[in-house]
């Protein structure tokens, strides 16, 4: 009797783990032992028992860690502020009161496009042939546009990809990383304080230049948790060009074939990061980063020819970054000058050009191309007070008139000045949750010397996760 219970016993335990391996892999030991007991009438009874042990389950060396938030904008535009495109960029309009009503009249808009999603992919090979762990993300928003014309197209957004890259790295606090896919800008690296603005940064197209570009990218980080520490980082990038002209040249307006792409090199990039870290969090940092860039156009070399030809102009932009924490007080500031460097947040009159001459204007034969000269900056003061941040700031580009003169971007509806200043106070109701109230002013000066104004109030509301 005992010996059945015992094997009923051991069948017990065997079953779970029995059950669970079908789905996930176990290792299971079995071991059997004897023991003699002598009864009190001198009896000698041997006992049989089973042990079974089952080790841990191995467990997948990959792990995925999603996150993302919900992101509700109602804005309040006293004027147009294209709050379907990007919220922070004023009509294109040469004067006040034109006939197409631009600067006329405001709006009430609520959206969540916004709103974004992502997971993070992890996977330790320092044990394996590559000695380094290995990671990955990949990120959507909602930001690419909608499938509709009307005000109920709000409720259709279609979704964009983000980012999406892999990295190897080596090191912790010394560490040296290669990463590939598409992820942002080596340059102009901060990003303000806001919820209004968020996928479209605060002071996009107001000194601020931002975006994302497939890239191989080389990072080398010294980041102690106090002391000094510094970054540097270079990337080759997918050459993204978007001047075009009707003059004669012929960049390619094709996703793939823009004058950039026909440059056939990569856009480089770099920055220089050095800073001072306490506690893990940066107390000072500064960068310093540039990029270069080769574009190829098309055109005829002369009036007396159909003949086409090559005709390479190169953009270059240079910078730098300051972020400051010091107690309750944040500080972040970053200021360029480029030439003809068009990234994502420029004016399209800070692109390309070619001179024209004659009336009406025809393209000047030989070509000869000007990369624009342009300025920005933007900065932004933030009062941490717990769980309240309080922000204000400006910013600010700008291309001299006497670059347009006489080409094909010289055009009445070119804008050559966008301004634009913000203040907001941003509540944390724990760690998952926030709400802001903030308000932005933008104004724009046009080539012609007009000039359009835009207010945009709003109220935000963000779950984390």
């Amino acid at each position: 009797m005992r010996r059945i219970i015992t094997l009923l016993a051991a069948a017990l335990a065997l079953a779970p783990a029995v059950s669970r391996a079908q789905s996930t892999p176990v290792v299971v030991e079995q071991s059997q032992s004897a023991t003699v007991v002598e009864t009190k009438k001198g009896d000698v009874v041997t006992e049989r028992s089973t042990t079974v042990a089952v080790l841990a389950e191995k467990k997948s060396p990959i792990t995925f860690t999603p996150y993302g938030f919900v992101l509700l904008n109602a804005f309040f535009n006293d004027s147009p502020f294209l709050s379907h495109t990007y919220p922070g960029q004023a009509l294109p309009c040469p004067a006040i009161g034109a006939a197409n009503g631009c600067n006329q009249g405001g709006s009430f808009v609520m959206n969540v496009k916004q709103s974004r999603i992502g997971t993070r992919i992890a996977l330790d090979d320092s044990a394996g042939w590559t000695q380094a762990k290995l990671s990955g993300l990949f990120e959507v928003d909602f930001q690419g546009g909608f499938t509709g014309t009307n005000s109920a197209a709000f409720y259709n957004a279609i979704m964009r990809l983000r980012k999406v890259w892999g990295e190897a790295a080596w090191g912790s606090e010394s560490r040296f990383s290669i990463r590939f896919g598409q992820d942002d800008r080596i340059i102009s690296p901060l990003r303000p304080n806001s919820l209004a603005f968020v996928a479209d940064p605060l002071f996009q197209t107001a000194g601020l230049l931002h975006g994302r570009a497939p890239q191989l990218a080389l990072r080398y980080d010294l980041t102690p948790k106090d002391g000094f520490g510094f970054t540097l980082a270079a990337a080759a990038l997918n050459p993204q060009e978007v001047t075009f002209t009707d003059f004669g040249t012929q960049p390619g307006t094709a996703v793939d074939f823009g004058a950039g792409n026909r440059g056939r090199l990569p856009n480089f990039e770099g920055r220089l990061g050095l800073g001072i870290r306490s506690g893990g969090t940066k107390v000072v940092d500064l960068g310093l980063w540039g990029g270069w860039q080769r574009n190829r156009f098309v055109a005829r070399q002369s009036a007396t020819s159909t003949d086409l030809g090559d005709v390479d102009i190169n953009s270059t932009v240079i910078g730098a970054d300051l972020t400051f924490n010091l107690w309750i007080f944040q500080g972040l500031a970053e200021i360029y000058q480029g030439k003809g460097y068009d990234a994502p947040g420029s004016l399209a009159t800070q692109g390309i050009t070619f001179k024209t001459t004659g009336t009406p204007a025809t393209l000047l034969l030989p070509p000869e191309g000007v990369a624009v000269k342009a300025t920005g900056g933007w900065f932004q003061l933030a009062l941490n007070l717990n769980p309240v941040l309080v922000y204000g700031g400006w910013g600010g580009t700008q291309t001299p008139v006497k670059e347009l003169i006489g080409t094909t971007l010289g055009q009445p509806a070119g804008r050559i000045q966008n301004y634009m200043w913000a203040l907001g106070a941003i509540v944390s109701a724990g760690k998952n949750w926030r709400f802001s109230v903030e308000y932005a002013d933008t104004r724009s000066w046009y080539y012609t010397g007009g000039f359009a104004d835009g207010h945009q109030y709003s109220v935000n509301s963000q779950l984390l996760f």
